[in-house]
């Protein structure tokens, strides 16, 4: 008796299982993107100072800081169209979970209404 409402109570929770880990996963790849972006502005920081360090005239510091705006900006640009393709794909996957749930939902309602 227990081990059956131990196994129904299991698969009671289990759509909601399957989205809290899609959420997770979701939070990781987003922390990733983050964390990769924060990484390559850090470097890219650096490898301009350097670069500036050693320039003596303005146009020449100018091109240096074009250079570096562009960079960060395709950078940054990269990292919005990943992330949003994340979010994206996780809104889409949790759609057809909460349609699978009402599914089955309807169908246990139906079927217990017939007994």
């Amino acid at each position: 008796m227990f081990e059956q409402m131990n196994e129904q109570f299991k698969t009671a929770m289990k759509p909601m299982s399957d989205l809290a880990s899609l959420n997770l996963s979701t939070m990781q790849s987003l922390a990733e993107k983050q964390t990769e972006l924060y990484s390559t502005m850090m470097s890219e920081s650096m490898n301009y100072f350097e670069q500036l360090s050693g320039k003596k005239d303005v146009m020449a510091v100018a091109e240096t800081q074009k250079a570096y705006v562009e960079s960060m900006q395709e950078k940054m640009a990269d990292t919005a169209k990943s992330s949003y393709s994340i979010m994206s794909e996780a809104q889409e996957k949790a759609g057809e979970m909460v349609k699978g749930m009402s599914d089955l939902m309807t169908s246990s309602f139906a079927n217990a209404t017939k007994k």
